[in-house]
């Protein structure tokens, strides 16, 4: 997975750029196109409708929660997409806008909207990617088979990152290659026709069970492998092998954790080997480590006395995942343990909650579509809030709670967090589930009826819900806030 280390490799890497930059001068369209009055994905029928525009009128009717007017709002259609396909979307919570694809015979456009208003701010030129592979090709394999769309969060500004997994070769007489490809476009841009501001890729391991791990985070998107092989896409599109990253913890350079590695400005941040059966520590490449930022009344490093071992010290802290500049960590403590966020740039404590939060499974490998694990941490559009796991976090106060404690609880999974703190998500771990809301600020989960439609992301002045709403085709629904 070394694209960009030898010759060869460049040359991979250049036949991707080709694809990233529309190079194919291929014409007519196989599903709704953005440029035909922003109907976006799946051509929505055009008009005003009850508060859309541009094309995307509110003619769907869910069952939402209380806080968001059913009649006001704006969706979009795609139809283009396969059944059992995760609708590639992506929020900005800087530039309240909301990024979704399309699908032409020139490639996947990018279709960015106002949040609140659904009004068209800016499309891309079609994007081709790689080719799919024989396995994605096959609608029974639940191989993801749709490009995915990642937000990157700058402190000064953000992307949207359009990212796929397929393969490629450098020129006939090669053999093809697995890959994954990405290009990076402004999420508060305007215009039409939008041309990536960088584009690369990264050369993913081969098999079925190799599958790579694909990380967003501030410094860009990294792709990692289970072999330890680690790629770094930036903004820019640079391509940078971060393979032998190192974390300094306790004394010891350790590699990074595959599965837990987001790009942050200043480097890697990821957890270390768990080389002595303990916790592990965590940190950033060449930067802050764990030993130096744990919580008030937390042990930054753990010892342990075993007949075996002897007296061993470990390093203290796990990241489980992490959302815009923020990474999430465990602490284990002699009483109650501790979960915290820390600020990526620095790794500054910015809230606790007393209680462990659930292991995410946060963008770990390109999902399986067949697949409802990975449910994401989240911000609020203020970015006051965080949620992961059944855990709401203040970053204003630096307050946590936790919502799911108690005898006999349900396991609370939270999906996303609004400005007024209010989190949503559901109760239990096998089906049938049960809508919750959460308040950020006691924390006490209500039970919502049970046919309410979940807010999949909050975004400035709305919530969008992903549903096939009572038909064949799934939709992208954005509904505003009531005031």
């Amino acid at each position: 997975m070394r694209i960009g280390t030898t010759g060869a490799s460049m040359v991979l890497a250049g036949a991707l750029l080709c694809g990233l930059s529309a190079c194919s001068s291929d014409s007519g369209a196989s599903g709704g196109g953005a440029g035909r009055g922003g109907a976006g994905a799946g051509g929505a029928a055009s008009g005003s409708g009850a508060g859309g525009a541009d094309g995307a009128p509110l003619s769907s009717r869910i069952a939402a929660p209380s806080a968001f007017d059913t009649a006001k709002g704006w969706e979009v259609e795609a139809a283009w997409l396969p059944r059992g396909q995760p609708l590639p979307y992506a929020v900005s919570q800087k530039a309240g806008t909301v990024a979704h694809l399309d699908k032409t015979g020139r490639g996947y456009v990018l279709n960015v909207r106002e949040a609140a208003s659904g009004k068209v701010l800016s499309t891309s030129k079609p994007w081709q990617g790689p080719q799919p592979t024989e396995r994605q090709a096959d609608e029974t394999s639940g191989a993801l088979a749709v490009p995915q769309i990642a937000l990157i969060s700058r402190r000064d500004r953000e992307y949207f990152a359009v990212w796929a997994r397929g393969e490629a070769r450098k020129d006939e007489l090669h053999e093809s290659r697995e890959v994954v490809a990405v290009a990076f476009y402004p999420a508060g841009a305007a215009g039409k026709d939008m041309a990536p501001v960088g584009a690369g890729g990264a050369e993913a391991p081969d098999g079925e069970f190799d599958r790579p791990s694909v990380l967003p985070g501030p410094g860009g998107l990294v792709v990692t492998s289970y072999g330890g092989d680690s790629i770094l896409v930036s903004v820019e599109g640079k391509v940078r092998d971060t393979s032998d990253a190192k974390v300094s913890l306790n004394g010891e350079s350790v590699d990074p954790d595959y599965l837990m590695s987001f790009p942050s400005a200043q480097g890697l941040v990821t957890n270390g080997d768990d080389v002595f059966g303990g916790d592990g520590g965590f940190g950033a490449d060449a930067g802050w480590r764990s030993t130096r930022v744990a919580p008030p009344g937390v042990e930054a490093v753990l010892t342990r006395q075993s007949v075996t071992s002897g007296r061993t010290e470990t390093p203290n802290g796990r990241i489980v995942g992490a959302a815009g500049g923020y990474v999430i960590a465990n602490w284990l403590t002699a009483a109650d343990d501790v979960s915290a966020v820390h600020d990526m740039a620095t790794g500054a404590v910015r809230a606790t909650a007393p209680c462990q939060t659930a292991d995410t499974e946060y963008a770990i490998r390109i999902p399986d579509p067949r697949s409802g694990a990975g449910v994401k941490p989240a911000l609020s559009p203020d970015g006051r809030f965080l949620v992961d796991g059944g855990n709401v976090f203040d970053l204003r106060t630096g307050k946590g709670t936790c919502a799911d404690q108690g005898q006999d609880a349900k396991k609370i999974t939270l999906r996303t967090v609004g400005d007024d703190g209010t989190a949503y998500g559901t109760a239990g771990e096998e089906p049938p589930l049960t809508p919750v809301s959460v308040s950020a600020t006691t924390g006490a989960a209500a039970p919502l009826p049970e046919a309410t439609a979940l807010p999949a992301a909050m975004a400035s002045g709305a919530g969008l819900f992903v549903t096939y709403a009572g038909t064949d085709t799934i939709r992208l629904i954005a509904l505003r806030l009531k005031k």
